[in-house]
């Protein structure tokens, strides 16, 4: 009985990370607002305060122990008391559940936003829209310091939308691997054969490093993975949705998607993400924490604004830009793609009427999952 009991219990806690992982992924449902639907928000912030350098050290001690025995004297009970001891090990079947669904739901994501583009952002659209009442209802008052947070947020994510421009952006990487192409090209191999395959080094294998990412890129993943971990932990913002205003989000969905070449620049991009996630968690839980306690109604409100805000970068109809020839990193070389399109920050209006039509489903859709979402967070415990 008590066997059964705990595979349930098991069970359960790996499809709430599951669904923290699901939410966490799509931009606009908040992994915080999980939380709080699955009644675990004031326990996973208790664990997360209690992680210090002691228990650190500890944990080190207990692993060190386990590998030094080879899990015989005892080491190995010792390591799931101190797991339970703390809790760390419900955090762990939440993580666990959350890698799951992000591995497994990464190259949908990938595909939608390449090939649904406005479908898929008018869906993000609504869920945001929708959410915007969870802190609107998490107010206590109306001031004009209150306003004035609501608007330094908005003009935040706007500025911070403003300031990412995807197009610059991949055609700045476009250019640089253009300059390494004309040089594998300027030692005898025809730019014609290169794009052909004929002279393309092969594919490179399992743990090999093909140069796809620069070490600016490595750093600003690790800045947004601590930046979006404590979006992810505050009820009604989404930490992708801030990874889409940085920049990185299809960035961070590709190197997921990508997990399968086992390719050592896509790993240590993640490494560099999950790091700034660990670090970020750790240093802000205990920052949000002390400013919930301190300034909790204008935090709420700057959390208001920056979802307000946020609208204008979710707009589902953006202006697409083509790039002649985009140089890409592609497996051991640089391949060319001809007339690449690239979505720019630029709103405009649908280009017809078959698109709108579309997009206006799935932004109900979007409104009606994120409304079920709060209706079931509002709802009594069961």
């Amino acid at each position: 009985m008590n066997t059964d009991i705990t595979r349930q219990s098991f069970a359960k806690e790996l499809f709430m990370g599951f669904c923290l992982g699901t939410a966490n992924i799509i931009p606009g449902v908040s992994g915080g607002t999980f939380l709080l639907i699955f009644k675990i928000y004031e326990r996973v912030f208790a664990i997360l305060n209690r992680i210090n350098k002691g228990l650190i050290l500890r944990f080190i001690s207990i692993v060190f122990c386990l590998v030094k025995n080879l899990g015989r004297n005892g080491s190995t009970g010792k390591l799931v008391s101190f797991l339970r001891e703390t809790d760390l090990f419900f955090l762990l079947k939440l993580i666990f559940g959350a890698v799951i669904a992000i591995i497994v739901l990464s190259n949908l994501m990938k595909y939608l936003l390449t090939y649904q583009f406005a479908m898929t952002y008018s869906l993000f659209f609504g869920l945001i829209l929708v959410s915007i009442i969870i802190p609107f209802k998490m107010l206590k008052s109306w001031k004009w310091s209150v306003i004035l947070c609501i608007f330094l947020g908005m003009f935040s994510t706007i500025a911070v939308c403003r300031s990412v421009n995807p197009y610059d952006k991949v055609k700045i990487k476009s250019d640089h691997l253009e300059a390494q192409y004309q040089g594998f090209d300027s030692r005898g191999h025809s730019g014609n054969q290169l794009e052909k395959g004929v002279d393309k080094p092969s594919e490179p294998g399992l743990f090999a490093f093909t140069g796809k990412y620069t070490l600016k890129e490595y750093i600003y993943a690790g800045i947004c993975g601590a930046v979006s971990i404590s979006a992810m932990v505050l009820p009604g913002i989404s930490g992708s949705l801030v990874l889409i205003l940085m920049g990185i989000y299809f960035d961070v969905i590709s190197a997921i998607s990508a997990l399968e070449s086992g390719h050592l620049d896509t790993l240590l991009f993640l490494c560099c993400f999950g790091a700034g996630i660990v670090v970020g968690g750790l240093l802000f839980a205990r920052l949000i924490n002390f400013v919930l306690k301190k300034y909790y109604n204008l935090t709420m409100a700057f959390l208001l604004g920056l979802m307000v805000g946020s609208l204008h970068a979710l707009w589902p109809f953006k202006k697409v830009m083509i790039i002649a020839r985009q140089y890409v990193k592609q497996g051991g070389g640089i391949s060319i793609i001809e007339n690449s399109p690239v979505y720019t920050n630029i709103n405009i209006l649908p280009s017809n009427g078959h698109q709108l039509v579309l997009s206006l489903v799935f932004f109900l859709v979007g409104c009606a999952v994120m409304y079920a979402f709060i209706r079931a967070e509002s709802s009594p415990a069961s």
